[in-house]
């Protein structure tokens, strides 16, 4: 007669530590690189080299911006949550009740991130390009142009060599310092981003500086914006847009979020000790009541 055992058999053995394992981390909410999430954005790799994951998809038009048709046809409007929630906020601050100030917002990033003809970063959802705001001779607010203008160290619209605007209104059009840098102060002191970069012209960042110390703005704004507001080396002087680049969170480092490029002092103890980070995405998703965990 054969023995009786409570033993499961060799087979069904085997393959116990890992079925006890995959509902140990379902309960848990344990999770490794890539696998699990809360559902919310997830930025992966380098601006130039990643990717995004259940990224935010900023609307076509909201209150105080929109996106222009040349952009809405690309469909980049894809980003990580605090970025893409961040632009909507400064763009409704500037705004005020001023209902014909729009900031124009072209490229995010495509839906899954990654490489495309138009841009060699814009990968991870951390990168926007935001159309200046504009006025015209007279000092009245203008909607935003179909296309880039670019505009010297005084504010005024150029053409350059063998380009001609679409947009009939261009040469009236001039940089709108004030609300231009109101945009720049929105986002500086956003509590839920970190600014790496603000690429923009050396001659439209002394403008915009100038204007900051002649208003009163907080010192420390001022300072900040001197860090972060700069014309890239590597690349056109963005004098018809500005570029905005933001930290991966600490969330999306742990999944592979990856910062290239200088670190900020200010920024150096949250890298070096885990120390506080103003965005906590955990603290975010209970007090919006939603859930913290799904598959990824």
């Amino acid at each position: 007669m054969p023995r009786h055992s409570n033993q499961p058999p060799r087979r069904l053995s085997g393959l116990l530590p890992g079925l006890c394992l995959a509902w140990g981390l379902s309960v848990s909410g344990c999770a490794g690189p890539n696998l699990w999430t809360d559902g919310t954005s997830v930025s992966t790799g380098k601006t130039n080299r990643g990717r995004t994951r259940h990224p935010a998809k900023l609307p076509y038009k909201g209150r105080g911006f929109v996106v222009p048709k040349r952009w809405k046809d690309r469909g980049f409007q894809y980003g990580v949550d605090e970025l893409v929630a961040a632009i909507q906020r400064a763009a409704a601050r500037v705004r005020g009740r001023a209902a014909r100030i729009k900031l124009g917002v072209a490229d995010i990033s495509p839906k899954r991130g990654g490489k495309s003809q138009w841009h060699a970063s814009h990968q991870s959802g951390r990168d926007v390009d935001l159309i200046f705001y504009t006025v015209d001779e007279k000092g009245r607010p203008l909607g935003p142009p179909e296309e880039m203008i670019h505009f010297d160290d005084e504010g005024k619209p150029y053409e350059k060599p063998r380009q001609t605007y679409d947009d009939a209104s261009w040469s009236s059009r001039r940089f709108d310092t004030a609300h231009n840098w109101k945009l720049i102060e929105s986002l500086l002191t956003d509590p839920t981003i970190r600014l790496q970069w603000v690429f923009v012209s050396e001659g439209l960042k002394q403008r915009l500086l100038a204007y900051a110390v002649r208003e009163k703005r907080p010192a420390w704004v001022i300072a900040y914006a001197k860090v972060v507001l700069r014309q890239p080396r590597d690349a056109p002087p963005h004098d018809d847009h500005f570029h905005i680049r933001i930290y991966c969170n600490r969330g999306d480092r742990f999944y592979g979020c990856v910062d290239r490029g200088v670190v900020w002092h200010h920024e150096k103890k949250s890298f070096r000790y885990e120390g506080l980070e103003r965005y906590d995405p955990v603290m975010w998703r209970l007090m919006t009541g939603l859930p913290l965990l799904t598959a990824g």
